[in-house]
């Protein structure tokens, strides 16, 4: 496995691995303690290979135990702090695992050897002049992580990622951002539960970077994380727009604030054209980068350079070229590809495409199947993105169902609608995307009442939205929340949406 081997190739050296709040993680230290933790993993699992959970923020431990699950053989599950407990448990009754790493508040599960920091500590000091045989690592088709996305039953999808799928993805990305060897820093700001995380860690770690962690802490205090950028020598940014969006408000967020950085990638949602001008302005001599990919084919499966004639084209910008070893087509509802510039859906063919969901196998069929690249058979995965080919390049544009990125994240409509309706005296619930300049600027809840009271809107929407955050993640509860007496129906006799939204 390419990313074991990378941190192998540079334990050797005086290399730092990641840097967190001014703390430092040596690549010595990152293979010494992941060996501790695989040896230790497999005196509790044996053969068996169910996979082990990881539940913090930026911690820099938290990466020894992602190494040392690969080490040993099996999957990690990343799970960010910021998700309620509830969605926690959910996820480790779908997974069923014998660890759990813990570096966020304390909880308690049944069957589940919870590790805290002290634990950590112990199992290091316990196995730390011990090593385990490459033979035990994640190799080929074989699971390296599962990232646990929105579901529309409410209930969230585990998409499996393998030892393949991460090495065709750095092999690619590797080069196209100049990540050679070098000693380079990379900025490592997206939860590792979120998908756009794995392009910084990964080609970081093959090719002996420094990942530069922005933890929960340093993102609510802008002056706090405009004195890390400053201070962080940083040569790769890797954000979503939004966040990018945020900096631009403070005029100090410039070349000057960083003046090594080379470039700038955007995945997980539209990169605006006034956002790519702005940076594009502010650091002249940076690379502004927009990618595309989904979290079933590796995060990313296509990337080009923004220049001024991108922006100064009535279309919107292009998501870019695909991978080399990937086939990207657009194919109208019957499955037909279409010609270049009309619109279809896109499918993905190639080694990113995950081999599908964990334990579901009925989602996985309904949107993986198999297709070919000269004559070679490769997964393949319909992406529900609409989109188009022009010039070799694709544009997306937006989705064929009700799922929806917002501040980079995935987001199915359903999964937060089925969750409005477990709050108490909610009868039905329908959540809408609110667009401004073309862009979802946030969500909106609209629910109807078992029971009627005489609370205001505000109100009743502020006591639903503190309930529902037992259920969801903060980034996916609707901004506000309006209750209306009845919804409208259309002949079909479902919530007529359009008249709906024409109403509010």
């Amino acid at each position: 496995m390419k990313i074991i081997e990378g941190i192998k190739k540079y334990a050797n050296t005086d290399r730092i691995a990641i840097i967190c709040e001014g703390e430092k993680l040596s690549y010595n230290e990152l293979d010494k303690y992941s060996e501790a933790i695989a040896i230790y993993l497999k005196s509790i699992h044996g053969e068996e290979n169910t996979p082990i959970l990881v539940y913090g923020n930026k911690e820099n431990m938290m990466m020894p135990c992602m190494i040392g699950a690969l080490k040993s053989g099996r999957a990690y599950v990343p799970l960010d702090t910021s998700f309620p407990i509830d969605r926690v448990k959910t996820v480790t009754e779908e997974v069923n695992p014998k660890v759990l790493f813990n570096f966020g508040e304390e909880v308690e599960f049944e069957d589940v050897i919870v590790i805290n920091k002290e634990k950590l500590e112990d199992i290091i000091n316990e196995y730390k002049e011990k090593s385990i045989s490459s033979e035990n690592w994640v190799k080929e088709d074989e699971n390296a992580y599962i990232l646990f996305t929105s579901g529309s039953t409410g209930k969230p999808k585990g998409v499996q990622i393998s030892s393949n799928n991460l090495d065709s993805f750095v092999n690619w990305m590797s080069p196209y951002l100049k990540i050679d060897g070098s000693e380079k820093v990379m900025m490592n700001q997206a939860a590792y539960s979120f998908d756009l995380s794995v392009t910084s860690i990964y080609p970081a770690l093959v090719n002996g970077s420094t990942l530069f962690s922005i933890s929960k802490k340093v993102l609510a205090d802008y002056k706090l994380l405009f004195s890390e950028l400053k201070e962080s020598n940083m040569s790769v940014w890797v954000s979503t727009p939004s966040f990018a969006g945020v900096c631009l408000s403070d005029s100090s967020f410039n070349q000057e604030m960083m003046p090594n950085l080379e470039s700038m990638i955007f995945i997980g949602e539209v990169l605006p054209k006034n956002v790519a001008k702005e940076l594009m302005e502010r650091f002249p001599n940076t690379r502004v980068i927009n990618g595309y990919g989904p979290t079933e084919a590796t995060v990313g499966v296509s990337v080009n350079d923004i220049t001024l004639e991108f922006i100064e084209d009535e279309k919107s910008l292009p998501v870019g070229y695909p991978m080399d070893n990937c086939k990207i087509k657009i194919v109208d509802e019957n499955g037909i590809e279409v010609e270049s510039g009309q619109k279809g859906e896109i499918m993905i063919i190639g080694p990113s495409v995950s081999k599908g969901y964990f334990n579901n196998k009925e989602k996985t069929d309904e949107v993986f199947y198999f297709d070919e690249i000269n004559g070679v058979k490769h997964r393949a995965y319909k992406t529900g993105d609409m989109g188009h080919m022009l010039e070799g390049r694709i544009y997306y544009s937006g989705r064929v169902d009700f799922q929806v990125k917002l501040n980079g994240y995935r987001i199915e409509i359903e999964d937060i609608e089925n969750n409005l309706r477990k709050v108490n005296n909610i009868k039905n619930a329908v959540v809408m995307p609110i667009y401004k300049n073309d862009k979802i600027a946030y969500l909106k809840g609209i629910v109807q009442l078992k029971e009627k009271n005489e609370l205001s809107n505000i109100k009743n929407g502020t006591l639903i939205k503190k309930e529902l955050s037992k259920y969801l993640p903060q980034y996916m509860i609707p901004r506000n929340v309006t209750v209306i007496d009845e919804f409208p129906m259309n002949t079909n006799g479902k919530i007529d949406r359009k008249k709906l939204m024409a109403e509010l």
